[in-house]
């Protein structure tokens, strides 16, 4: 308990000494399944991220030094014709039953999962292809401390208080690398707006989360070059990249597939015995939504749908996002 309580002291230091320049943007984002009315399954996310852009170097200027020395040997450092940006993310993510007013452990049910997780991200790109490369660090179970806030927000609320956190998974240290391509398709162009198709592949391994994923956006709105490195085929919309147009916009519909080899949340912990259930290797996830650039503010507003994660699942996996940004 007392390691995985250093590690997560340690996630919260590591963005500290992320970088010399100032930071370029600042980025609040909240998902919960209440945007359905709903407080089962994946119950709420709650993440914060900023970052640079316009880097010129993935050295120590830009990174921690132990992450440089790792960016300086992969293949998004050799790029000719790209520009890079960096960005950080921190959070946590809390998963429930689906009745969270009963306390005993519900077999057919996922396990209660409490994750805390920093996310170092670097994206090379241009007008029409972005790759990132990204590593995740965190740590599962009780240290994690998502019984206390769940609790602690629905009494807030005056929610349902949950009652099953005894039988959450027991604490982890988890990590996940990941490496994504896009590649951007323009349409059409409709007086002052246009169209466009963001396809692209995503892959990453690690006890958190193993999978493999391809998907395609379709896109329509305002500037949409200007807010490519921004844009995403997949569930969840990210938000960095360049300052984008101050009067851009979009609305999106993604489609995506996934084979997933091995999920932490449906899973359990990977090196001791916990609850879990029969994970569903192939998955599909729908997405739509908004995003709207104002000057220097830019809200996105996602509505997610996925397809059943583990065979035993009751209830429908859908979930609503919405992100502010602000760019300095």
């Amino acid at each position: 308990m007392h390691r995985i309580k250093l590690i997560i002291l340690c996630l919260f230091c590591l963005p500290v000494f992320a970088s010399e320049q100032d930071v370029d943007y600042l980025s609040l984002s909240f998902e919960n399944d209440v945007f359905f009315r709903e407080d089962d399954g994946y119950s709420n996310g709650f993440t914060f991220n900023w970052g640079y852009y316009d880097v010129s170097h993935l050295n120590e200027s830009s990174l921690p030094t132990w992450l440089s020395f790792l960016a300086k040997q992969s293949y998004i450092n050799h790029f000719d014709d790209r520009q890079y940006q960096v960005n950080y993310t921190f959070g946590q993510f809390i998963q429930t039953a689906t009745d969270i007013k009963i306390s005993e452990l519900t077999e057919k049910d996922a396990p209660y999962v409490g994750l805390i997780a920093w996310k170092a991200n670097i994206m090379a790109y241009n007008d029409n292809i972005s790759d990132e490369l990204s590593l995740t660090l965190g740590a599962v179970g009780p240290a994690t401390g998502g019984e206390t806030i769940q609790k602690n927000l629905h009494d807030v609320i005056r929610a349902n208080r949950p009652l099953g956190w005894d039988n959450q998974i027991n604490n982890e240290v988890v990590f996940r690398i990941e490496g994504e391509r896009l590649w951007r398709h323009s349409i059409a162009s409709f007086k002052q707006t246009e169209m466009d198709l963001v396809t692209g592949i995503n892959a990453g391994f690690g006890n958190l989360l193993s999978d493999v994923n391809v998907g395609i956006g379709l896109r329509w709105g305002k500037a949409l070059s200007a807010n490519f490195s921004s844009s995403s085929p997949f569930m969840i919309q990210k938000l960095n990249g360049l300052k984008p147009n101050p009067n851009g916009w979009y609305v999106f519909a993604n489609l995506s597939t996934s084979l997933v080899l091995n999920d932490i949340f449906i899973d359990g912990n990977t090196f001791e015995d916990s609850h879990s259930v029969d994970l569903i290797h192939w998955q599909a996830g729908l997405a739509a939504g908004i995003q709207l650039n104002l000057y220097d503010w830019n809200i996105i507003y996602t509505m997610i749908h996925s397809t059943d994660q583990y065979e035993t699942q009751s209830d429908e996996t859908r979930w609503g996002d919405i992100t502010v940004t602000y760019h300095f």
